[in-house]
């Protein structure tokens, strides 16, 4: 396979000659190595808490151009509403040639005119019309609802837009990465196909890779450039850490029971008509002016009212009527409130499956990233069983794999954008919320370890060992004694590889610098012994409690030392760097929380005693104010194996939800660790 191509080049080069054929060969493969050496790819975090660009996503509305029916409901119940049932009326009359034998049929008036004011009380009037008013009312929440739900269909669309826009461009970025790899990898797996080193298949499976990266930008730019989005600065997301999210079920459908019931709770039908609806009251005050058939004329004013009964009264059918219309409207509204329920748990259903589709693609890229670690690790401790093919190969798997998370997290992102257009007026922040890759999966260790690492162990070990060992055991901190004149090359080496993955620390462990009234300058001598390494932050493993004149002077030398700690924490400040201290379970109480107060971090050393109820006991008292700042340092020689030691930790993790820990050292987990092979 791909492994005989770095077997062979090793026993050629061991040959003590070879023809120019195979220096060309041999050049070829030096490129193709220091190509792999040289390449780098940090896959994306999931660990962007960040709700920002979502929330701008959700609240993005298409223009509109139409009215919807609770528009018009609302407007017709405010016709009602103002229809107080007040009439001006009037009258004009005008007897044609009357006479005055007229005046024998009571025929008196030549002309008459009248005008006044009359109210409807009862039937066609004011109470009917708070009656229609109470109806429409009834009806208004209902179509609000419904019409609420189809605008926020209406703007779904443009969120899904939006969001298919951001993502695009954060996998179009992705894949410009892999489409450069891989076009440096062609032309040199080219040429050694030619030179019959290597199997033409090598040849076409780049070839194919560069056509599916070249063909997925071309759809990805082009969807890019026809949306044209106008805000799309507005709208980024960091390509390198991405905000995880799952929906917040609890909350989301407390919010739909809370609309549903908004609408149909405490709503039992009642009759809206009463009998007197049917009556019809008329009041009227009216101004009449006669004009008489003799001389002269007439004027007067009059009030009365008007009564109309109907037979026979319909009073119970009216309201049967309105019942039968209320409960057509309520089934229907409940019908749709559970159809509703269904989509939002099909929906949700959904989100689930992607969900575990990206958290299997997650842990595959964790093993793609194993693999590729051992690569490198052949490379820099020069094993003659190098395949930077494999290596490469490897490379370009991460990056598809994330695209692949990418995609899946866009998918996550559109369901639950969906999810929130079916509930309108809520906000998106209380239909998902963020998550870390790590909260997914409870068997994934989330335990941040440190090791300490003292100088005695560079004489052991290399340090491309050392380096690769702390990488394999996952310890996010290295904490290496440092002193300011240093003759260990190896010590910075081994630095500089584990800064590559984890923060370094330099460790001040020398007990005569508690005596040292210039620290502050000790400190910058140190910072200049080892230019390369820039420090995350400065760590005392100075300990008072081990002088001789502890026990009699016990108070005077902790308030030393705390004024030892306050020097070198003002100097940490001016340099922005992070401060941590070890110091034994024993000291009191007053002075470690001092030390919480100058120091960002405090490693307890829980050395020989073991227990871990003492230990809990002990760290107690500071969990609430300063959990995060606790460390908890174990040393070897108080176990018997590795797995007892992580026991301890894993119980103490349990009963306090302390998750920083610490090794004593790395030589003794390496002797360790041999120890359990033999």
């Amino acid at each position: 396979m791909k492994n005989l191509l770095l077997i062979l080049s090793v026993l050629v080069v061991s040959t003590l000659s070879y023809c120019q054929h195979d220096e060309l060969f041999f050049k070829k493969v030096d490129t193709l190595l220091q190509l792999f050496d040289e390449s780098n790819y940090d896959p994306i975090k999931f660990e962007d808490t960040s709700l920002a660009v979502l929330d701008r996503i959700s609240k993005s509305q298409r223009k509109m151009n139409f009215s919807d029916r609770s528009a018009y409901i609302e407007a017709q119940k405010e016709l009602v509403e103002r229809d107080w049932g007040v009439d001006i009326v009037g009258s004009y009359l005008e007897n044609i040639n009357p006479t005055i034998g007229d005046l024998e049929e009571n025929l008196n008036y030549t002309r008459r005119f009248q005008a006044g004011v009359q109210w409807q009380v009862l039937r066609g009037g004011y109470l009917e019309n708070k009656v229609k008013a109470q109806i429409l009312d009834d009806r208004l929440m209902r179509e609000k609802m419904q019409s609420d739900a189809a605008n926020e269909n209406f703007h779904f669309l443009k969120r899904f837009d939006q969001t298919i826009y951001v993502f695009n461009e954060i996998k179009i970025h992705l894949l410009n990465n892999r489409r450069t790899q891989l076009e440096k990898q062609l032309h040199l797996i080219t040429e050694l196909v030619l030179l019959k080193k290597i199997k033409k298949e090598e040849l076409i499976n780049i070839e194919t890779r560069l056509s599916e990266v070249e063909s997925l930008i071309d759809v990805y730019q082009s969807y890019n450039d026809y949306l044209n989005i106008d805000d799309a600065d507005s709208l980024e997301l960091d390509p390198t850490n991405l905000p995880l999210i799952d929906l917040d079920y609890e909350s989301l459908f407390n919010l739909v029971d809370l609309q549903t019931d908004s609408i149909l709770g405490g709503r039992s039908y009642k009759d809206y008509y009463s009998w007197y609806h049917e009556i019809g009251l008329r009041p009227f005050f009216r101004y009449n002016y006669y004009d008489l058939i003799g001389e002269g004329n007439r004027s007067f004013f009059s009030t009365g009212v008007n009564v109309t009964i109907p037979v026979p009264f319909n009073t119970k059918l009216k309201n049967k009527v309105e019942n039968e219309k209320w409960l057509f409207d309520n089934e229907r509204l409940v019908s749709d409130r559970t159809n509703l329920h269904e989509e939002i748990l099909n929906t949700g259903y959904e989100f689930r499956y992607k969900l575990k589709q990206f958290i299997g693609f997650y842990q595959k890229r964790k093993m793609f990233q194993e693999r590729l670690r051992i690569e490198k690790v052949k490379v820099r401790l020069e094993d003659n069983n190098i395949d930077p093919l494999a290596g490469l190969e490897l490379y370009d798997d991460l990056l598809r794999i994330d695209v692949e998370l990418v995609d899946l997290l866009q998918n996550l992102y559109l369901k639950a954008l969906k999810v929130h257009s079916k509930v309108p007026h809520a906000n998106i922040r209380d239909v998902v919320v963020y998550h870390t890759s790590d909260d997914f999966n409870e068997y994934i260790d989330n335990k941040d370890r440190a090791i300490y690492v003292w100088s005695k162990t560079f004489g052991d070990y290399s340090p491309e060992f050392l380096a690769e060992y702390a990488i394999y055991n996952e310890f996010e901190k290295v904490v290496v004694a440092v002193q300011k004149t240093d003759t260990l090359k190896e010590k910075e080496i081994f630095m500089n590889y584990a800064a590559q993955n984890a923060e370094v620390h330099f460790m001040l462990g020398n007990n005569k610098l508690f005596y040292d009234k210039d620290i502050e300058g000790y400190l910058e001598g140190v910072l200049q012994e080892y230019p390369s390494v820039t420090p995350t932050g400065i760590h005392l493993d100075i300990e008072p409690h081990t002088f001789p004149e502890w026990k009699d002077n016990k108070q005077q030398l902790l308030n030393d030392y705390l004024t030892f700690v306050g020097k070198v924490s003002t100097f940490c400040e001016e340099k922005e760097m992070e401060l941590a201290v070890s110091i034994p379970l024993h000291y009191n109480k007053e002075a470690i929380d001092r030390l919480f107060f100058m120091c960002d971090h405090i490693y307890f050393m829980c050395y020989e005693n073991v227990n871990p109820d003492y230990i809990i006991r002990k760290v107690v008292p500071f969990i609430d104010n300063a959990k995060e700042k606790i460390t908890l340092a174990f040393r070897t020689e108080d176990f018997s194996n590795r797995v007892e030691m992580e026991e301890i930790m894993d119980l103490i993790e349990s009963k306090t939800e302390l998750k920083s820990y610490a090794y004593h050292d790395l030589r003794r987990m390496i002797s360790f660790d041999r120890k359990s092979i033999e």
